[in-house]
């Protein structure tokens, strides 16, 4: 069995649902976007699962008693330096990577970390931990743009979130491009008249990247419509045994039986949710401000 192992995917690829099977298998110590902008608000003020990662529970709770985040994490490295190539040495990213593994590696003697950030940073990872087994998943453009969307409407309760123009940021779209534009110029926005457009280039990119340096990159739909084969295929390539794959259907949920989000009738409770959540966020500011200063 690889003790260490990368879950690599795009935004609304299914990589939660990734993360969760890994996790209720009980066997793989499950770390959940360690290098998220936001991750130390997080610890401070829990995430509420999003209405489509079904089972996910505390996205989080593993980091508990991980002391030394606060001091050895960089926000920056949630939207920013997202291209890595191997021959750079990244000590501080290393350094904090180490550390998050390493304290897991003291609870369990195999450990996960789902991370949608990795992408253009794999030739790096493949290069500082050459151990670990890289798992890719991917959706089909169309289905990742459509959750992408979707998901983006339901939270700011409207049907134009910007998706018509090229500046589209839903997820970070736009962001994305323009840091990686240096390296990849076909991701320039004058190079695109939507926000679909610009996202299916990004989406390439990705996908040509997980798959120069992932040791398996499973099918989304794969997944769901064919559980149990596409499970065997994961569990033999990173030689883990005696895991009860028919026990994790349970925690699938197909998307034709998922309740689509309501834009309309959200907008109310959407209101109040993003409220709710910027008071939370405040009081993880200040809590993660306090923090900060007590370690210096």
């Amino acid at each position: 069995m690889s003790n260490l192992v990368f879950v690599s995917g795009d935004f609304c690829s299914g990589s939660t649902l990734l993360f969760t099977l890994f996790r209720k298998t009980g066997q793989y110590y499950s770390l959940y976007e360690p290098l998220h902008e936001l991750l130390l608000q997080y610890l401070f003020w829990p995430l509420e699962p999003d209405d489509h990662h079904f089972f996910v529970g505390n996205y989080h709770s593993e980091f508990k008693g991980f002391n030394k985040i606060p001091t050895l994490f960089n926000p920056r490295w949630g939207n920013s330096g997202l291209y890595l190539p191997a021959e750079e040495d990244a000590d501080d990213l290393y350094r904090y990577l180490t550390y998050i593994t390493g304290t897991a590696f003291g609870r369990s003697k195999n450990v996960m970390l789902k991370e949608n950030r990795f992408t253009f940073r794999l030739g790096w990872l493949r290069a500082k931990f050459p151990h670990a087994k890289i798992v890719h998943i991917y959706r089909n453009t169309e289905a990742q743009w459509k959750s992408n969307l979707r998901r983006v409407r339901a939270w700011r309760g409207a049907e134009d979130v910007g998706q018509e123009n090229a500046g589209y940021n839903g997820f970070n779209v736009a962001t994305w491009c323009e840091d990686l534009k240096a390296q990849f110029p076909e991701l320039d926005v004058a190079n695109f008249q939507t926000g679909y457009q610009r996202f299916a280039k990004l989406w390439e990119l990705s996908f040509i990247e997980n798959q120069r340096y992932a040791d398996i990159s499973i099918d989304y739909d794969e997944l769901v419509r064919n559980f149990e084969a596409t499970c065997k295929q994961l569990w033999d390539c990173i030689g883990a045994r005696g895991i009860d794959t028919a026990r994790l259907k349970q925690f699938v949920v197909p998307s034709e039986s998922q309740k689509p989000a309501s834009i309309r009738a959200s907008g109310a409770a959407q209101r109040v949710k993003r409220f709710i959540y910027r008071a939370g966020m405040k009081y993880a500011r200040v809590r993660v401000r306090v923090a900060l200063q007590s370690k210096a």
